[in-house]
């Protein structure tokens, strides 16, 4: 396949994720509210403080500072996010961007009536989230053509990653996994395949992108070091130049000193962090331990993986597959790939098997676990490619999985995505979901529960339809209201199959 067909079947897999992230707008949460008001500080007042900003989040970071209030010198509090900047710097550009190009309104301070919906918080979640999921699909659409999928096998492979694994939830909040996932990813790519460009150049700046992953959400920081490991070893082989590794340790350090100058203009030191002074999870997040982690709790693994709780496999059917795949990887002799790949799985998931707060509280699947899943997607990709009598059989499998998979995340994301975790409280009758498609997220599309306790508001999640015509959507019967989907299901299929057909035409040659 030519370099140009290439690129327009990862461009058609990247216009199909973003347009479907882009259908959803999901309601804040405090989670989202944490990261948003700091990229909404630095814009619009020039402050890394949330200070009258904070009463969207609970989740946040407080400093007792005197300060001179009415002529009187006081000890005021003063609020902060409590997450790694990574995310909120990178979305105040898509913020500074959309407050220009829209006329959009500087965010409100000590005004909680902007808590649910705020029209930024649309346009700064898809521009970051959602464009970089859908980045992260494309960028699999070319891994698989390098490793022999036809192009069928690699539109499964990019989309099933993009509509059918929790990364599609992912897409549409506010949250650092994403823009993680794709940094990581990213980076292992220029790493690991040739391109165009001198290797210090790429080098650089899979270093910024492997540091700038840790600088958005510290629990990754094993990846960017088994990353680094990858490419001392493959200097230490000859199979890269001594001045890649330099290259790489100085576009690492670029994010790693911007975290450092935040600490430092926050709290007061460059190895202070947010985390210290937290509001909510104090017990969980200390100044002797600032990720929480303790030693593994092998006990989660079963629920962390194959239970309807929170199993990844259940959530990403997809990567199933993964498990045959690297057995491929190894039969070909792709060393660095098999070992990059599955080491990289083990690291995220025993950072979740050793965090105390391992649900992911209020979620869709085990979203903690979302960094490792385009890695777990390059053993499928070479699965997937396997040629000869099981082509299409196999590539049935993968369709099948991916379908499956994506049908599901369609259903969590119509009923908001959030899907609470926590066990019931003396006082309080939040129940616990053990299963949460079936106790949860069925009941709200069948209209036996339409409307439980723990939800936001609305019965169905925010989409362009019901905010392009909400009168016809109320106007329909309760029974009915689950039509406000079907347009997004109707449009992603008639882009698939047109870009399918065009992908066999040009395999064929025709």
């Amino acid at each position: 396949m030519t370099r140009s067909r290439r690129l327009s079947l990862a461009f058609g897999v990247f216009a199909i994720v973003l347009g479907s992230d882009a259908f959803f707008w999901h309601s804040r949460d405090w989670n989202t509210a944490s990261r948003l008001m700091l990229s909404y500080a630095i814009v619009d007042r020039g402050t890394l403080e949330i200070t009258g900003l904070d009463v969207h989040t609970g989740d946040k970071a407080v400093l007792h500072k005197p300060t001179v209030r009415n002529g009187k010198p006081i000890v005021a509090d003063h609020y902060y996010s409590d997450k790694l900047p990574g995310y909120p710097f990178l979305a105040a550009i898509p913020y500074a961007a959309a407050r220009g190009v829209l006329r959009l309104p500087p965010h409100p301070i000590g005004d909680d009536r902007a808590r649910r919906y705020w029209p930024a918080d649309y346009f700064v979640t898809l521009a970051t989230s959602g464009l970089l999921t859908a980045g992260t699909a494309a960028l699999l659409v070319l891994l698989a053509l390098d490793l022999g999928c036809t192009p069928a096998a690699s539109m499964v492979v990019g989309l099933g990653y993009g509509l059918g694994t929790p990364a599609y939830v992912y897409a549409t909040l506010a949250y650092g996994h994403q823009s993680c996932a794709f940094a990581l990813f990213a980076s292992f790519l220029l790493l690991n395949r040739p391109g165009r460009g001198p290797d210090w150049l790429r080098a650089a700046v899979a270093g910024f992108l492997a540091a700038g992953a840790s600088v958005i959400e510290l629990q990754v920081a094993p990846v960017s070091a088994i990353l680094g490991l990858y490419l001392l070893i493959e200097a230490g082989f000859r199979r890269k130049r001594p001045a890649t590794v330099f290259a790489f340790a100085l576009g690492a350090a670029i994010p790693t000193l911007g975290m450092l100058w935040y600490n430092h203009e926050a709290f007061g030191s460059p190895w202070d962090m947010g985390y210290f002074h937290h509001v909510t999870f104090s017990h969980v997040h200390t100044h002797d331990n600032p990720t929480g982690l303790t030693g593994p709790d092998w006990s989660k693994l079963g629920p962390l993986l194959v239970t309807p709780y929170r199993g990844l496999l259940v959530y990403a059917p997809l990567l199933i597959l993964a498990v045959p795949g690297w057995i491929v990887l190894l039969a070909r002799r792709a060393w660095a790939m098999a070992a990059v790949s599955f080491l990289v799985c083990v690291a995220v998931l025993l950072v979740n098997l050793s965090y105390p707060e391992w649900t992911g509280g209020w979620s869709t699947g085990p979203r903690l676990l979302l960094p490792l899943i385009p890695f777990a997607m390059v053993p499928v990709a070479a699965f997937v490619s396997i040629g000869g009598r099981w082509t299409r059989p196999i590539l049935a499998l993968g369709l099948i999985l991916a379908v499956a998979g994506a049908v599901e995340m369609l259903l969590f994301q119509g009923a908001g995505a959030r899907i609470p975790n926590d066990p019931p409280a003396r006082g309080r009758s939040r129940p616990v979901f053990s299963q949460p498609l079936v106790d949860a997220v069925w009941p709200i599309w069948t209209g036996e529960t339409p409307t439980p306790g723990w939800r936001f508001g609305e019965r169905f999640a925010r989409n362009l339809v019901s905010i392009a015509a909400p009168g016809a959507v109320a106007s329909l019967p309760p029974a009915a209201q689950a039509l406000q989907f079907l347009p997004l299901v109707v449009l992603q299929a008639a882009a698939i199959v047109l870009l399918w057909r065009a992908a066999a035409a040009r395999e064929s040659g025709t």
